[in-house]
């Protein structure tokens, strides 16, 4: 009996932490309940994507943009919404504890209002103020108003790396698939200046999840557009406008092709706030949304706010998917292939510039302040530098040589009147 004693502890306290993992598991089932996303019954699905929303400058914004998404996703009546980056302008923080929390609230309460299910993807403000990027996305499975973003793995880089599904008409077997791919803050590939950029290992972790996979026509999500959004345009053949430069990384990852390869053919993008257009580039459609929140600057005199929907069709390739702008007042703009691309072409050079118009109404915002002494340092070469560098020592050799003279003529006037 002395043998048996322990065993029978062992195993009662085996029992124990079975009954609290069941307990727990239970528990996060619950709080992980996901809604199915499938294509109706005429074999449609519809995405509407809410780009930029920057809630937080004032309250007066908010309130229009909580109008703004009420009246779209009442027009539309989608299937799901994507959050395309930056939902909260985190620079426009004042230092109170809760107040992202407060922010994002109230910015799914009109999504949640309306029963459509949606996804968010983090841009490079909205861990800017007193959340980390992991905790805001806990944030969003945590309050349960129909959200399907998850936490990614650990293996990519960025915290909301992830990928949907989406079912057949009859359910069953995925028939398209979304991908949400997190484009990180500021700076790519080691270097801070310039906005951000999906890293390598996330496209090496995407790689590898696909090969797991069954091949469905699929698009992705993403909030800082790749270089290849210049070229589409350049190209001539994009649908849309264009009012500021293309702020991609200073850096190209190889997203683009890395995508094109794994035949998903249609990416789209947020983060610049004047832009709005679309084009196919080497079979694979490049998308701005349109700016849908009243915050920060933008969209240019004349738009309007309002939101990019994506129509797709069972059996479609993601690039065939049609597409158009839903306005907050309720109007459709078809968007029409613009004549003025001659006078709007754009280099690489173009895109590293200091691009964020939200600076211009917040200078003194961390990033802005970042940004601005990278691009001060970035502009100083070696030579520049060792120029400047003799130019002190030359500098300082001429004060010492002028104190010299000032001390060996206060000699001589000293031994003249002696």
């Amino acid at each position: 009996m002395a043998r048996r004693f322990p065993l029978l502890q062992v195993a009662f306290l085996g029992l124990i932490l079975s009954l609290i993992s069941l307990c727990s598991a239970t528990k996060y089932t619950r709080s992980t309940k996901k809604i199915q996303l499938k294509f109706d019954q005429d074999g449609y699905f519809k995405i509407v994507q809410l780009a930029d929303l920057h809630y937080g400058h004032f309250p007066e914004t908010d309130e229009h943009t909580d109008k703004v998404i009420a009246n779209i996703l009442s027009y539309e009546q989608p299937d799901l919404a994507v959050l395309s980056g930056d939902m909260v302008s985190g620079f426009a923080w004042d230092g109170t504890v809760g107040w992202f929390e407060k922010r994002f609230r109230q910015l799914v309460k009109p999504i949640a209002a309306a029963g459509v299910p949606y996804a968010l993807i983090l841009g490079n403000h909205d861990d800017e103020a007193d959340l980390s990027r992991e905790q805001i996305v806990l944030l969003d499975t945590r309050l349960q108003q129909g959200s399907l973003t998850q936490l990614g793995p650990r293996e990519a880089i960025g915290l909301s790396n992830y990928y949907l599904d989406i079912a057949a008409s009859k359910g069953g077997a995925p028939a398209a698939r979304l991908w949400m791919l997190d484009s990180g803050g500021r700076g790519c590939d080691w270097m801070y200046g310039g906005s951000g950029c999906v890293e390598r290992p996330t496209i090496w972790w995407m790689n590898r999840t696909l090969s797991g996979l069954p091949k469905v026509p699929s698009l992705a999500f993403v909030h800082v557009p790749v270089p290849e959004f210049m070229e589409v345009w350049n190209r001539g053949s994009a649908r849309g406008s264009k009012h500021e430069p293309v702020n991609c990384p200073m850096s190209d990852t190889g997203l683009f092709d890395a995508l094109k390869d794994a035949g998903v053919t249609a990416l789209h993008s947020g983060h610049d706030h004047d832009n709005n257009y679309e084009g196919l580039l080497h079979g694979v459609r490049l998308a701005y949304g349109h700016k849908t929140g009243y915050g920060s600057y933008g969209p240019p005199p004349g738009w309007g706010h309002g939101a990019r929907v994506i129509l797709l069709k069972a059996g479609q390739e993601a690039h065939e998917a049609e597409t158009w702008i839903r306005l907050e007042n309720g109007a459709r703009v078809d968007q029409s292939k613009n004549p003025k691309f001659a006078k709007a072409l754009q280099t690489k050079k173009m895109a590293t510039r200091l691009g964020d118009g939200y600076c211009e109404e917040f200078p003194f915002a961390p990033t802005c302040r970042a940004e601005l002494r990278y691009r001060l340092l970035s502009r100083i070469s070696l030579a520049n530098f060792l120029y400047f560098v003799g130019f002190l020592i030359l500098l300082g050799a001429a004060a010492m040589y002028w104190q010299r003279l000032l001390k060996r003529k206060a000699k001589q006037q000293e031994h003249s009147s002696l």
